[in-house]
């Protein structure tokens, strides 16, 4: 399992997902000091997910041809160049910002998904996706915490510095990745040249299926990893921080074992468990008024994308094609965005219409409807590939 390829693989991702935590939650608090609105900063967070989105199939089809470390790499160096034009503080500058970063996330998380599925041994695809999340979870434990408190007197210059640097860190890291894998892929596109003439069908039932799981987890996110904080200064709440370090330690402790559990139970089961302790954290954020109980439901409502992610990953790579990997996990990886970006747009302007509160209504009806929708295909679902 923990292959060179396997270790750079992931030294590479967490750095990358490190700078971004670093960013991620600031930026609502950001748009709002430079004059935006709630629903603004919906549009600033739609504007990092939509070219992210746009862009995947076609850097999935170039990663098959150049490499997929190679498309982590390229990944890597946007993420740097685009945490440079958040120093210019103007809300143009911002969106500007945000779209590079969509762009360049999009190809470091294609390289990725797509280098996990070749790395991965086929018999222990869930433990690998699981092992895989809980390291880029990681990158999520502390450093949103120490953003939110670098910024606590209104100044974000520190926070888009460190957000760089990691970056930089990670260039090095792909780098090596791509030259170890160099002779490999070159053997791959002599043997399998279909992969590269787009002739092989990567959007079959089983990756559509492990999709709309995904979006169904991811969508409601938003409400709580973008929103918490403006939540929270609306209810005088609090510093609520210790939700980040929280939910990522929970995250990096249940994603390994609940990834490996998934080979034997079956990805379907860990799915549903997921999708409903998801739904329950967001209907506690909703009835709550107090501190421990907001942070309560928020940390619950996080335990959902951690057994959800691992488990449609791994649903994905069973589906993806082996000669059309990059395309495959690219597209499947569209999903996160779709979450990422229209969930944050809904939950702006749920926001905006019907206050913060009501952000967790709406997150927990589409919680269930995902749970709806995995019981409905649940004969589709892949048998445990482990005994």
């Amino acid at each position: 399992m923990w292959t060179r390829q396997m270790i750079l693989l992931c030294a590479a991702m967490f750095l990358v997902y490190a700078g971004q935590s670093f960013i991620f939650p600031v930026i609502p608090l950001y748009v709002t000091k430079l004059g935006g609105s709630a629903s603004m900063a919906g549009m600033v967070l739609m504007a990092f997910s939509a070219p992210s989105f746009l862009v995947r199939p076609i850097l999935g089809r170039v990663a098959d041809r150049i490499g997929h470390a190679a498309m982590l790499t390229m990944g890597a160096i946007g993420l740097l160049f685009a945490g440079g034009l958040l120093f210019i503080p103007v809300l143009g500058a911002v969106f500007v910002a945000s779209a590079v970063r969509g762009t360049a996330w999009a190809g470091a998380n294609v390289g990725g998904y797509a280098s996990l599925a070749t790395v991965a041994p086929a018999d222990r695809r869930g433990e690998a996706a699981g092992y895989y999340s809980g390291v880029v979870a990681a990158a999520g434990v502390l450093f949103p915490a120490v953003a939110l408190w670098l910024v606590r007197d209104g100044d974000f210059t520190i926070v888009y510095a460190i957000s760089c640097a990691v970056a930089a860190l990670a260039i090095p890291m792909a780098w090596f990745l791509h030259k170890h894998n160099m002779a490999a892929h070159v053997e791959q596109t002599q043997t399998a040249p279909a992969a590269t003439d787009g002739s092989i069908k990567v959007l079959n039932r089983g990756l559509i299926t492990a999709m709309i799981i995904n979006i169904s987890a991811s969508l409601p996110g938003s409400a709580v990893n973008a929103f918490l904080p403006l939540f929270a200064r609306e209810q005088n709440l609090g510093n609520i921080g210790l939700y980040y370090v929280a939910a990522g330690v929970i995250a990096v402790a249940i994603r390994p074992l609940l990834g490996r559990r998934s080979d034997t139970l079956g990805q379907g089961r860990i799915i549903a468990f997921g999708l409903l302790v998801q739904a329950c954290g967001y209907a506690i954020i909703w009835f709550s008024h107090t501190t421990v109980m907001v942070l309560a439901g928020a940390i619950l409502s996080s335990v959902g994308p951690a057994l959800v992610g691992s488990a449609s990953t791994a649903l994905a790579m069973e589906a993806a094609p082996p000669a059309g990997r990059g395309r495959a996990l690219a597209t499947f990886s569209m999903t996160f965005q779709i979450g990422m970006g229209l969930g944050a747009m809904i939950a702006g302007s749920v926001a905006d219409q019907f206050g913060l509160r009501s952000m967790y209504v709406s997150s927990c009806c589409i919680s269930l409807l995902g749970l709806v929708f995995l019981i409905a295909n649940w004969k589709s679902l892949p048998k445990p590939t482990k005994v």
